[in-house]
């Protein structure tokens, strides 16, 4: 069992390296179903309050999902025991610590860059596939690994249709974040898409660019299988994006960036995305703005 102080000291010392900053620590925290406020995850990552221990784990796993988002190499939070550690998925990001008489230190190499931010592949595992960022692990044969596929997706369906959403049509409230989202990065369209089990339907548009679409022609579709941003700058030129529908006729979609929205459960139901009908560059700045956006989708989803 990790001490919390020590615990503390890692969680502290990794979004200081990675300059995180604390509301998008936050927001990832909240993303997770955590419960404690703004104010006690501040105070933490300032060594003004201890936390629970279930609440730092929490709060490590969140940090730990934003250095895998952004591609950092910074060593990762710890967690407070084993158990954790090794079902958090991130224990290779983690260097052996080594304590001294006069303070804590690290004694590891650096385990490498796990990155995972801002890419268009989807070459991974198969039992990690799914919609669902508690979901996966490894299958004994391919009989348990596509039962496995088959219950996540039923289970992320399930929570999307009891989120409402769907037959609450249009709703201001969301159309104020797309908005925003479009002005904020001077795009021709943002949008908000629930990905159903064989469809994408719009529960929010601005611009032209953004219908109800069968879900194999949904770029949102691909957004929702791995939690983190999805970026494409010029589908015109990318090889495995160039062909598609959407971009080879159509609207001639050229840029993409979408991100995963969840139920408080976890369950990836959605995207809030910007397209143009123009290549576009965008930056890390972009993504966590973009983040931050579809956190405020959550919490209106939650709240």
């Amino acid at each position: 069992m990790l001490n919390g102080y020590l615990q503390q000291w890692t969680a502290i010392q990794t979004v200081r390296a990675a300059k995180l900053q604390p509301e998008d620590v936050f927001m990832s925290y909240l993303g997770l179903s955590g419960d404690a406020n703004e104010f006690e995850i501040e105070g933490y990552l300032c060594g003004l309050v201890m936390l629970p221990a279930a609440d730092r784990n929490l709060l490590a796993h969140a940090i730990n999902e934003l250095l895998d988002s952004t591609g950092s190499m910074v060593d990762g939070a710890h967690y407070s025991d084993p158990d954790a550690e090794s079902s958090s998925g991130y224990s290779d990001y983690l260097r052996t610590l080594n304590l001294s008489p006069d303070r804590y230190d690290f004694a590891a190499p650096p385990a490498g860059d796990h990155s995972t931010s801002s890419t268009t592949s989807t070459d991974i595992p198969a039992s990690l596939d799914t919609a669902n960022p508690g979901a996966g692990g490894p299958a004994t044969d391919g009989h348990e690994l596509r039962a496995d596929v088959h219950e996540s997706e039923f289970r992320r369906v399930q929570a999307l249709h009891e989120s409402r959403l769907l037959e609450r049509g249009n709703e201001e409230r969301f159309d104020r974040i797309t908005r925003q989202a479009r002005d904020h990065f001077g795009v021709s369209s943002a949008s908000i898409a629930l990905i159903t089990e064989d469809s994408q339907v719009i529960k929010s548009v601005i611009g032209p660019l953004g219908q109800d679409l069968p879900r194999d022609l949904s770029l949102c579709a691909t957004t929702i299988k791995h939690d983190r941003t999805l970026v494409i700058t010029d589908a015109s030129v990318h090889p495995q994006w160039r062909d598609h529908p959407l971009v080879a006729g159509g609207p001639e979609v050229r840029f993409y960036a979408g991100h995963p929205i969840c139920t408080a459960g976890g369950w990836r139901i959605g995207t809030i995305c910007l397209m143009d009908d123009q290549p576009r560059a965008f930056t890390d700045e972009d993504v966590q703005v973009l983040r931050r956006l579809a956190a405020q989708v959550q919490i209106e989803m939650w709240v």
